[in-house]
This record gives C-alpha cells, sequence and structure tokens, in this order.
C-alpha cells in the first residue's frame, strides 16, 4: 500500500517517460501526455494511462479490504498486471501516432505537424518504484506475505501502551476482560482473589493478603511479608501474572461500591 501510494503521488509530481528536445516535450503523466511546443503546452488526455492509474491503486487495496484469503494477493497481482499492460499500450500508441519515420508528430487544429529534431528520451523515477512495486507484489503472492514480519502485540504491549491514556487500573482491568479473568471493584480497586490491585491515594481493601499498589514512580508491591518497588512495566508484567494464578475464568463481577 505504502509503495503504491508514493508510486502514485510520485507519477503526478513527475513523468513516467519523457521526450525533451529545446523546443517540443512530451510527457507521459497519470492523464495522458503533456505535450510541449514552442512555450504552448496542451493534454492529450488517454484513458489506458488514467485506467493504469486505477488499477494501481487497487491492486493496492484488494489485499486490505479482502484480508482473510491469500487469493487476494493473487487478485492484487493479476490486477496489477493489468495495469503494466496498459502502460504498454500507451508506449504502443506512442510510437504509433506521435512518431513516425524520426519524426515527432504534433497534432494541430488543422492537422498534424511532422518535426525532425535531436532529441533525449528518459524513464521517471515512478518507472522504477513501479518495477519495485511489481517485485514486492509478485513476492507477497508467491510466499503469501510470510516474508513481511508483521506481530500483533501482545496482552502485556497493549497494557502499557493503554497505560499512558487511560491510566493503570483502567488498563490492567481492559486486560482481564480481555483474557478472561474474573474480578470485583471495591472502592476503585480491582480485586483477584485474595490480591488488590489499587492506586496510591485508594486505601487497602480488606481481607486481602496481597496488593498492587500504582505511585507516580511505578508500583509497590506487598505480599503479605515485606513491600517491593517497581516500575511501571514490572507492576503490570506481575499484575497479569498473579491474575492469571489466582483470578477464574469469568465475567467481571457485578457492582462497585464504596
Amino acid at each position: 500500500m505504502i509503495i503504491a501510494l508514493i508510486f502514485v503521488i510520485s507519477w503526478f509530481l513527475a513523468p513516467l517517460w519523457c521526450l525533451r528536445s529545446n523546443i517540443y516535450t512530451q510527457e507521459l503523466t497519470p492523464l495522458g501526455f503533456s505535450i510541449t511546443f514552442l512555450g504552448h503546452k496542451y493534454f492529450l488526455i488517454l484513458p489506458n494511462s488514467i485506467a493504469a492509474l486505477i488499477y494501481v491503486i487497487t491492486s493496492a487495496l484488494i489485499p486490505i479490504a479482502w484480508r482473510n484469503s491469500r487469493y487476494s494477493l493473487y487478485l492484487s497481482l493479476f490486477t496489477l498486471s493489468l495495469a503494466i499492460m496498459l502502460i504498454i499500450t500507451v508506449f504502443i500508441f506512442q510510437s504509433r501516432y506521435l512518431f513516425y519515420g524520426g519524426y515527432s508528430v504534433l497534432s494541430t487544429e488543422t492537422g498534424y505537424m511532422y518535426i525532425r529534431i535531436p532529441y533525449t528520451t528518459y524513464f521517471g523515477i515512478p518507472l522504477y518504484i513501479l518495477v519495485f512495486l511489481i517485485i514486492v507484489t509478485s513476492v507477497n503472492a508467491v510466499t503469501r506475505a510470510r516474508w513481511i514480519t508483521v506481530r500483533r502485540m501482545t496482552i502485556i504491549e497493549e497494557t502499557l501502551l493503554m497505560v499512558r491514556s487511560e491510566g493503570p487500573i483502567n488498563a490492567i482491568r481492559k486486560a482481564l476482560d480481555r483474557i478472561g479473568i474474573q474480578y470485583s471493584i471495591i472502592n476503585n480497586a480491582l480485586i483477584i482473589g485474595d490480591m488488590a490491585i489499587t492506586a496510591s491515594n485508594t486505601g487497602r481493601p480488606e481481607g486481602v493478603k496481597e496488593y498492587l499498589s500504582f505511585t507516580d514512580k511505578g508500583f509497590i508491591y506487598f505480599d503479605g511479608s515485606s513491600i517491593t518497588e517497581l516500575s511501571t512495566e514490572q507492576g503490570i508484567i506481575l499484575a497479569i501474572s498473579k491474575a492469571l494464578i489466582k483470578g477464574k475464568p469469568g465475567k467481571p463481577l457485578a457492582g462497585e461500591y464504596a
């Protein structure tokens, strides 16, 4: 998707192919050929060029919209191949109708003008990006994109990320919901078995043997006999580990009271 987006943007900024001389220029753009002669510029709109651009965008969107099947990668490669063939037909059009016998053909209001002047041709950066896009799409189709190491975040990583925006208590509570561990909420403290997870301004609930208390610097863990200071990451890991040991599977217990 990113490579396709870069290609689309670059094609609007630079020509895919260019024929250039001192007084005459042909540039292949997403809309067709941009032709300049003696300072006068006009567009020769080509449906094939526009369709090729649409197929490239579609090729990038197919794997995103259809993620659950490997056939989306094959369809993406097929769609991109159609875009390549359309671009090839644009070059065939240029060689047959805009170039003849060494003369460049310039259309006018009353007919055509044949120009024979020294010129140079070159491919622009968008073409090389397109070639790279073809290679990546082909590799994805052959390997089913297994070479791309995209890993989902673990519960611990997601919880640490939520701590910054929602606070540690809510982050741990959502993690327990996802895991499926039963807990109760008493005086804004999470109770899991005989363990409590509280904020620093919350008193220690009665009847618990262990508790984790969140502070500005991290966590304080009391195991019944000693107190240990932990970092936020260590506290989150310990809280979820203890919940897996002490908690019971099931939904949270109803009720929050003071």
